[in-house]
């Protein structure tokens, strides 16, 4: 399917229905087909009940399969113009897809100095569970890889920063040794730390269900600046649920072993000049190390989302400025901003 949301004829939002939904917002030359590979990426079985067209807004089911009390879909586009002013929509904001699905809340939840996150911290203290949950966190991925936004029932703008996800997971049919690990990310992360008693169990011919390594480097920049310690986190193991991107890959029949690089640090949405050069430079340092670790064992490098990454668009992304890669998907509208 290829409909591109045509905004002069898609139809009109009712401010006063959409209120009481979560919104995913779009900018308009965001086709219906890209959020549909995205939702496929992350739910299994997930399609278009109702096909989207250049007038009727389509109804992409998330539990197609389930039963009348299990109700997951979203629906659009709708033109944002008509809701705008009423709930208070971003200008660059130019398609809504609404959100269908029924509250589940927790009870409240103790107040933490740092909050829970931005998407929890838009609930107050009785966050999103169960289905709920789940469906916020597609939308959230969604509009985080799509440049997108989503407004919460709670009347919240969350925008979240595409660069703002890190971490990246390389799953392959191949394992590494402790060793063998070490010297394929050497160029990346010199210096690279084992966990204690990996590489001697490696060595003594003990089987090994995973194991961790670990890199700290403290980076400056030109400028003479100390951006702060970097501390990344590998982590080796067997995969025990398939990512639903990979279901049809066939290499995964044999097994597959995941390789996770992850940012050891919580803060990931940093806003001073200084925050942001350090978080570009730590994803180029992990995307480095990715490729580094695709080059070795195969299969596919996925986002902290659980999205394909084309190693070949993350290497040329390097390849044009090593340290600040713009995205690792296609999408660049405001991050380039």
């Amino acid at each position: 399917m290829s409909a591109e949301a045509d905004t002069t004829r898609a139809p009109r939002l009712a401010p006063a229905v959409a209120a009481h939904h979560h919104l995913l917002l779009l900018a308009g030359d965001v086709e219906p087909d890209e959020l549909e590979t995205l939702v496929l990426s992350l739910v299994v079985g997930a399609r278009w009940t109702t096909p989207p067209s250049a007038t009727l807004p389509g109804v992409l089911d998330l539990l197609p399969d389930a039963d009348r009390h299990s109700r997951a879909t979203l629906t659009g586009p709708w033109a944002a113009d008509a809701a705008r002013d009423a709930l208070g929509l971003p200008e660059w904001a130019e398609t809504v897809v609404v959100v269908d699905v029924d509250p589940e809340r927790s009870a409240p939840a103790p107040a933490l100095a740092g909050g829970y996150g931005d998407l929890l911290d838009a609930f107050g203290l009785t966050h999103p569970e169960g289905l709920e949950r789940q469906v916020l966190d597609v939308v959230h991925a969604c509009a985080r890889r799509l440049a997108g936004a989503v407004r919460t029932s709670t009347g919240v703008l969350l925008e979240p920063h595409p660069d703002s996800a890190v971490d990246l997971v390389v799953h392959a049919p191949t394992w590494l040794d402790p060793e063998a690990l070490a010297h394929v990310l050497e160029p990346a992360l010199p210096g690279l730390e084992l966990m204690p008693g990996a590489d001697a169990a490696a060595a003594e011919g003990h089987h090994l269900d995973g194991y961790g390594a670990s890199w700290t480097d403290v980076r400056t920049s030109n400028d003479g600046e100390d951006d702060g310690a970097a501390h990344l986190a590998i982590d080796v193991e067997a995969a025990e649920v398939l990512p639903p991107a990979l279901r049809t890959a066939a290499w995964t029949s044999g097994g597959v072993l995941s390789y996770a690089v992850r940012w050891a640090e919580h803060d990931r949405t940093p806003t001073a000049r200084a925050g942001l050069r350090r978080r570009a430079g730590i994803r180029a340092r992990i995307g480095r190390a990715a490729l580094a670790l695709h080059e070795a064992v195969g299969g596919a490098i996925l986002d902290e989302d659980g999205f394909l990454v084309a190693p070949e668009q993350l290497a040329q992304e390097l390849a044009n400025d090593p340290r600040t890669p713009a995205t690792y998907g296609s999408v660049t509208r405001r991050s380039c901003e």
